[in-house]
């Protein structure tokens, strides 16, 4: 994912690239909202999600999550792990 994202990326380009991914290494994405991360925001009503249908540039929010939530496609037990990326001066993707 850090090699894919650039300011112009899509959140929807995010979502698509991430569910490739995830399908072509035999995982299901488990996400019961159908996205791969959302926004950081003051109010959870407020969140931006990465997922099929937000074409809003992910640069377009300070900080955003990359959250697939996975298991095997034949598996019993899915796996959740939360990252917090943003872009630093330079247009760098980093991780806080």
């Amino acid at each position: 994912m850090r090699e894919f994202v650039e300011p112009e990326t899509r959140f929807s380009e995010l979502y698509e690239f991430a569910n490739n991914r995830i399908s072509s290494l035999g995982f299901l994405n488990l996400d019961f909202l159908g996205n791969v991360g959302h926004s950081i925001e003051k109010n959870r009503e407020d969140r931006v999600f990465a997922d099929a249908h937000n074409h809003l540039e992910i640069a377009s929010v300070p900080f955003f999550t990359f959250e697939p939530h996975i298991r095997e496609a034949n598996g019993v037990w899915g796996f959740k792990h939360e990252n917090i990326y943003y872009f630093d001066d330079n247009g760098d993707l980093a991780e806080l």
